[in-house]
């Protein structure tokens, strides 16, 4: 039986409208389309010289409403748009080896990109009416995995994420509109734990939370990045708070010591200890004087070893901070 042969097939119905179409075009396109009552085309499938293929889909009017299609490089994909002719839905898989969902607003503007890509990462991309990236979901090798937001200019303002370690353990921080890190909280690479807060030019100024020594503490520091004064608690057993001149030598305490000691203590800018209010380890309370040489010079009190109103002699306080 010979083939039937010919350029074009046309299937009309019983009003002599035509509604279907077998066609090939001068490029080398073949297609078969499909049309309605009234001889709009509705649906196509094609193949194209270089084998290209797609099913179209369209509405009354001949707007492109659905597009499923392949190319000779690999990629394929869906793209659902809307009456208008914009672009609303797109769903593939690239040549790169991306694999992707975008959704558009009404405008046709992506908004909202899920894929996974050819480095590794995967994950879910929002962006702003602009196009600007705003949010992004991820998990990649090499990089945090968590969630990262950006401001309408693009400045990196807050991330909630884990890794990569030994760089970030897990933790929310945040930026100034100036990209400068000002503000974190979480567990981070040194074993610590808390919350820790910077100033513009990203010097710690204050912390509270859990040390790596396992001491707990609220620690504030100048400008210049130095420890000024901690609120805690420390391994070796002392509590209280001490406070640290500008050149780094602690001046003040006020706590218990891990000695046993508890009371007021203060000392010159070399160091020595010259004051001391406080209980005594042999239950008495004292106030003590030092000379600049760690020499005791007075003492007023009361406890087991006062006589006459004075106190024998206490030996230098270890501070615990």
């Amino acid at each position: 039986m010979e083939p039937l042969r010919a350029e074009a097939i046309e299937l009309t119905g019983p009003d002599g409208q035509v509604r279907a179409r077998l066609t090939t075009d001068p490029d080398g396109r073949v297609s078969f389309e499909l049309g309605d009552a009234e001889g709009a085309i509705c649906a196509r499938i094609a193949v194209a010289a270089d084998g290209t293929s797609g099913i179209e889909l369209r509405d009354s009017d001949g707007t492109m409403r659905a597009l499923l299609g392949t190319s000779v490089t690999g990629s394929t994909s869906l793209e659902l748009l809307a009456a208008d002719g914009s672009p609303r839905v797109s769903l593939g898989t690239w040549q790169d080896g991306t694999s992707a969902l975008g959704l558009s607003d009404s405008q046709g503007i992506r908004r909202v990109t899920v894929g996974a890509f050819p480095d590794g990462e995967a994950g879910v991309d929002l962006l702003d009416p602009s196009g600007m990236q705003r949010v992004a979901l991820s998990q990649r090798d090499g990089g945090p995995t968590g969630v990262t937001v950006w401001d309408s200019a693009g400045t990196l303002r807050a991330l909630l994420a884990h890794g990569p370690e030994p760089d970030r353990s897990a933790s929310v921080e945040f930026w100034d509109p100036d990209g400068a890190y000002r503000a974190g909280f979480g567990h981070w690479p040194n074993g610590a734990t808390g919350a820790e807060l910077l100033d513009a030019k990203g010097t710690l100024r204050g912390r509270l939370g859990e040390r790596p020594d396992g001491g707990t503490s609220v620690e504030l520091s100048d400008p210049a990045g130095r420890f000024r004064a901690g609120l805690g608690e420390w391994p070796n057993g002392a509590s209280g708070v001490e406070l640290w001149d500008g050149a780094g030598t602690n001046r003040a305490r006020l706590g218990i010591w891990g000695d046993g000691l508890s009371g007021l203590e203060l000392s010159d800018p070399d160091g020595a200890n010259r004051t001391r209010l406080g209980q005594r380890l042999d239950g008495s309370t004292t106030l003590d004087f030092w000379d600049a040489d760690g020499q005791y010079r007075l003492g007023l009190g009361e406890g087991p070893a006062a006589k006459s109103g004075k106190a024998d002699p206490p030996e230098q306080p270890e501070h615990g901070g």
